[in-house]
């Protein structure tokens, strides 16, 4: 659909002020994130935050993408955020079901255009650790088909609020592939098919690679992201983080953009960062733990999905 840029000249110092505290991260995240699909893609979408950015596109930016889900949904109008790769929302309408294999195959020769993943540590390559981390001893989910994803997929995008911890010099366990050392032909060696990473949307900025040395780089900064900010960003980056010479203002999220947001994920799982802030956690508050509660929630999903058939209908 083609990026969303501005400048900063566009705003008076009061408006980027009141910008900077108007957007929660994973606004930035998912909202700038929806932009890099191209209409009549196939894209693979992950959960959570990765699939809210696919989602968004589907609905405001690229109507004709075909988006895809690990178990193996084909071509699903994505009515509401996806839990889990099996979540059943994703049958809902879809062109087809196919197994997991299958879809795994399908990916495999080269069928899936642009892929939507997370991270919890990445280098300066593009590589991915999402299996353990040896210092805290933290085992996490590993890659539920990150890698396979990572390996034969066009493109990857990377989506995740930005977080120092998740840069590292030295990955402790690679899950998913990036440029891996960095020479211009690592992945043909390697007999990994797909593009490999494109970028790192964050709500500190969009990185990209270099397409030479391969090398992660700023690219992107969002309107009130001064010099004194993006030196805090390359600060928190254990390299030495290239800035583009032509740095380019993204352009803050739409209201078509937060509002798909909103109707696809109504109970705030991902977008509202405390559990108390969320309709669940304010239903504990109030004691509803019981039945009522359980018919609260599910009112609040249906009205949800309502609302986006009248978007894909």
């Amino acid at each position: 659909m083609g990026h969303l840029y501005t400048t900063k000249d566009s705003y008076t110092p009061e408006q980027i002020k009141e910008m900077k505290a108007k957007y929660t991260p994973p606004e930035l995240v998912c909202c700038t994130g929806s932009r890099e699909m191209e209409d009549r893609e196939i894209v693979f979408v992950g959960i959570g935050i990765s699939d809210l950015a696919g989602a968004i596109a589907k609905l405001v930016h690229t109507p004709n993408a075909i988006l895809v889900a690990e178990a193996g949904y084909v071509g699903f109008p994505s009515l509401s955020v996806l839990i889990s790769p099996a979540d059943n929302s994703a049958g809902v309408m879809a062109m087809c079901h196919q197994g997991l294999p299958e879809t795994f195959m399908d990916q495999q020769s080269g069928f899936i255009d642009v892929a939507y993943l997370g991270f919890a540590q990445m280098d300066m390559f593009g590589n991915v650790n999402v299996s353990y981390i040896t210092g805290r001893q933290m085992k996490m989910n590993g890659s539920g088909g990150g890698g396979d994803i990572a390996s034969s997929a066009g493109r990857v995008v990377y989506t995740a609020e930005f977080n120092p911890r998740q840069w590292v010099t030295k990955l402790d366990y690679i899950t998913e592939a990036g440029f891996l050392d960095g020479s211009h032909d690592a992945r043909k060696k390697a007999n990994l098919v797909g593009g490999g990473p494109s970028s790192v949307v964050t709500d500190r900025g969009v990185f990209r690679f270099d397409p030479k040395t391969h090398k992660l780089y700023l690219a992107e900064v969002f309107p009130w992201q001064d010099e004194a900010d993006i030196e805090q960003v390359k600060e928190s980056i254990p390299w030495d983080l290239k800035v583009a010479d032509n740095l380019k203002i993204i352009q803050p999220p739409t209201e078509q953009e937060l509002t798909a947001l909103k109707l696809m994920d109504p109970t705030g799982q991902y977008i509202i960062a405390s559990i108390m802030d969320r309709p669940i956690g304010k239903l504990i508050m109030q004691g509803e733990i019981g039945f009522e509660g359980c018919n609260t929630m599910c009112e609040i999903g249906e009205k949800a999905v309502t609302e986006v058939l009248g978007f894909v209908t």
